[in-house]
Parts: structure tokens; sequence; C-alpha cells
């Protein structure tokens, strides 16, 4: 056997191994969904539902926990809009194309901005959504997680402006563009896949966020499913596991979905925020 052949089959078991790794759970929390409590608990366990079953679907459809999907995705959809919105101009105005003072300082700012974890500034935005009249909204909850994923798109953005050739935006500014319109007109459009990757990275970001959304929700109204999740894993009567099995995949679904059709502009966005022309 060649040194090639071993390297090369080397590389596809630890691949086949990394698959498995993280597949299975998910696959076996799917099998489970589809079973009736007492089959869960049952031992020997069984791999595959012996009766399909749809009754966790539906019991989660039937409760609040429709309205916490619902709150999850208005989140995440706004959020999103909102973060690229801000990074969008913010990461233009820290590119390559202007240069002013405290421009670095700022930037720096941002990563450290980044860097702090949520759990530091509970307490300070707990307090601050209190005065505002925003604890337990759907729009404190937004402007917060919004906040938290802000410094990273307008990092990941700047960083694919960066990438554009100057003389593109040289000669737009020669045809009468402005400042705004060389970003909207010549920017933007081959900006695509950095701007696609950029807003799956976002939302997923946002819709996966825990602890802002746990100590600052306590209705139906703004709960969302990560939520709802440990309210299923520490229930007042032990675990529904076949409840916490069906929402678990309902909130991986749109991720999955997601990830499925941006996965081309993902890849291209993340490799030319790389690339240096």
């Amino acid at each position: 056997m060649s040194r090639k052949t071993l390297r090369l089959g080397l590389i596809y078991f630890a691949a086949t191994l990394l698959v498995l790794y993280t597949l299975l759970p998910i696959i076996w929390v799917l099998l489970t969904s589809f079973k009736a409590e007492t089959e869960i608990v049952s031992f020997p366990p069984h791999v595959f539902p012996q009766h399909v079953t749809f009754d966790n679907y539906s019991r989660m459809f039937e409760t609040d926990y429709r309205y916490y999907a619902r709150n999850s995705l208005i989140v995440g959809v706004v959020g999103t809009a909102l973060v690229m919105v801000l990074g969008i101009a913010s990461g233009y105005s820290y590119s390559k194309f202007f240069t002013y003072k405290a421009k670095n300082a700022m930037m720096i700012f941002i990563i450290i901005a980044r860097m702090v974890p949520e759990i530091a500034v509970i307490i300070p935005l707990y307090f601050l959504m209190q005065t505002y009249n925003l604890y337990d909204s759907k729009t404190g909850l937004i402007l917060m997680l919004a906040a938290m994923a802000f410094p990273l798109a307008t990092w990941l953005l700047k960083t694919f402006f960066d990438d554009v050739p100057v003389s593109i935006t040289e000669a737009a500014t020669i045809d009468g563009c402005s400042s705004i319109g060389v970003l909207v007109r010549v920017i933007l459009p081959i900006s695509w896949p950095a701007i696609a990757s950029t807003v799956t990275i976002t939302f997923l970001t946002i819709w996966n966020s825990f602890l802002i959304p746990l100590v600052f929700t306590k209705s139906v109204e703004s709960k969302t499913l990560p939520v709802a999740i440990s309210e299923i894993a520490y229930g007042e009567y032990g675990v529904n596991w076949g409840g916490l099995s069906a929402i678990a995949i309902i909130t991986i679904v749109p991720v999955f979905v997601i990830g499925l059709f941006a996965q081309k502009y993902l890849t291209a966005g993340l490799t030319a925020g790389a690339e240096k022309g």
C-alpha cells in the first residue's frame, strides 16, 4: 500500500468518524420524536420507532410552544435585518476606502465588544431594559441580540469590502457616484456571497441565543424556542422526552434549511474574506 493511499484512507476514516459524531445525535433525536412516551422509556431501547406517531409534534403546536416558534422567527428575521443595515454601513465606513482619525481605535473597540461574554453585561442590561420598559418584549430582545451580533457582522463585512478593487470604486466616483452611490451601485452587487454568508451567520447566532432570552423574557409573547427547550428539559413533572425531541427538531429545521440553501454563498463569502487580490 502506497503512502498516498494510506493518507487518503486515514482522511476518509477521520471524515467518516466526524460525520457520525455530528449526525448520530440528531438522527437519534429525530427518531425519538416519532416514538410514544412508553416506547421512549422502554428497556431495552428501540433504535427505530415500532409505531410511528406524530403526537409529540401535534402537542407542541397545540400548546404555547407554537408562539415560541413565532417569536424566534420574528426576532431572528428582524434582528438580522437590523444588524445587516447597520453592519453594512459600519463595515463600509471602516473599510480601506475611508481614512479618518480614531478609525483603528474604533475597530479595536468593536473587536473587544465581540469578546465580552453575555453574562458580563446581564445586570446592566437588565436595569436598562427595566428603565425603558423593554423587559419581556420582543423589541428589547431584538435590540439586545442585534447588539450582540453586530460586532462580528461589521468585522466580516469590513473584511469583504476591503477585497473590492479600488480601481472599480474610483471609476464609479469619476462617473459621478457619491460614497453612498458607490456602496449601493458597485460594492453591494458584487458582494452578495459575502452578504449572504454574513446574513446566515447572524441569523443563526440570534436564532440559537439562549442566555439573553432566558433572562429577559417571562411571557408567551416574547419567549423563544431555546427557552422552550429548557422548560421541557427541566419541567415540573420530569422530562418530556418526546416533546423535547420534537421541539429540538423544530428548532433545527430552519438551521438545516438555511445551511442547505446558503452553503454555496457561505463558502464563497468566507473564502472571499481570506483572499487578497
